[in-house]
């Protein structure tokens, strides 16, 4: 299923966190490299130098890679490493644990709650694990409240930042789905149709390249609300995106878009075949719909056009569509015209 708008907005809220973070941590990387090596830490040094470098490569790309996930992956991964090698081989006055505060935060910040949650778990753990195995097993003289006190916060900041996450996720779904899809009918609006459109052309296969649009119209659906009603209106609207999901295929898209007008988008078909499924689909409502509370026939009519021959931009398709849908309500509804 292709993105909304909204969607495209959560990638730049990831996006804006990562370049925040990457820049914060290429300066803080600088600093401990210099330091590291002044004071003779080289390898940590040079596996610090490292991590900058692989910022400000990632830092170059995150703009306009479509592997975000990928690449802050990788950069978490390089950054909770070093971390781990600095708590190892650094002393408890160090204070180089309280790095592990960030791990949650920027886990699920950058990664989501699923994946983000996978690497909490594991660096976290791993973290408190050789906290307790440098300063309790081979320095019995740290305080074990240390210890405790540091996991206790690394809890509550794992805790918190897990629940911000997981509601912010819940939100964007359900602002997601408030803005991509049709409360009557469940189906997509017309706010997606362009995004769908454009992931179906540049997603199929060189000798596949086709996308047919299916543009349905209730016939005379104005007279259903005037003799039946406004609810038994929507009953049959409802109907008819019933009937359109049960015969779409997996790939294909259906769609709403307000009023009694629908649209199917339909990828790698003939024109013979986009036909046959218009009128299958005509066929369908005229002789099963079923609408409680409505007893007469409904009939629709068709407009089918098909990309790229009749034009290479949405708007073309839609417009040849359109045009066909009206030539056969001028031509006494009820009938399917792809030509």
């Amino acid at each position: 299923m292709a993105t909304s708008n909204l969607w495209g907005n959560e990638l730049e809220f990831r996006r804006t966190v990562l370049s925040v973070v990457l820049l914060v941590i290429i300066v803080a990387g600088v600093i401990f490299t210099i330091n590291n090596w002044i004071v003779g830490h080289r390898v940590l040094a040079f596996v610090e130098l490292l991590v900058v470098v692989l910022s400000l490569a990632i830092l170059a790309i995150h703009k306009k890679t479509t592997n975000l996930k990928l690449w802050s992956s990788v950069f978490l991964f390089a950054l909770y490493t070093v971390i781990l090698i600095g708590i190892l081989t650094a002393s408890f006055t160090s204070a180089l644990y309280s790095w592990l505060f960030i791990v949650p935060v920027l886990s699920y910040l950058l990664l989501g709650t699923q994946l983000g949650t996978i690497y909490s778990v594991l660096y976290v753990l791993s973290g408190c694990g050789i906290l307790t195995y440098r300063h309790i097993v081979h320095n019995p003289d740290t305080p074990v409240i240390a210890i405790v006190n540091i996991a206790l916060t690394l809890t509550a900041i794992w805790a918190l930042s897990y629940t911000y996450e997981r509601k912010r996720a819940e939100t964007v779904k359900r602002l997601q789905e408030m803005a991509s899809l049709d409360p009557l009918t469940g189906l997509n609006n017309r706010l997606l149709l362009g995004s769908i459109f454009d992931m179906l052309c540049e997603t199929l296969p060189e000798k596949q390249k086709s996308v047919s649009m299916v543009l349905v119209d209730l016939d005379h659906f104005k007279k259903v609300n005037d003799r039946y009603g406004h609810g038994v209106g929507d009953a049959v609207l409802v109907d008819v995106s019933r009937i359109i999901n049960s015969m779409r295929r997996r790939n294909d898209c259906a769609f709403r878009f307000g009023g009694e007008e629908f649209c199917l988008l339909v990828p790698d078909v003939t024109p013979s075949q986009a036909h046959s499924i218009a009128e299958r689909l005509r066929h369908s409502v005229e002789h099963t719909l079923s609408a409680e509370g409505f007893d007469a026939k409904m009939t629709v009519s068709i407009g089918v056009a098909r990309w790229p021959e009749n034009g290479d931009a949405l708007s073309q398709i839609y417009k040849v569509a359109d045009e066909r849908l009206y030539k056969a309500k001028e031509q006494g509804r009820n009938q399917t015209v792809s030509e």
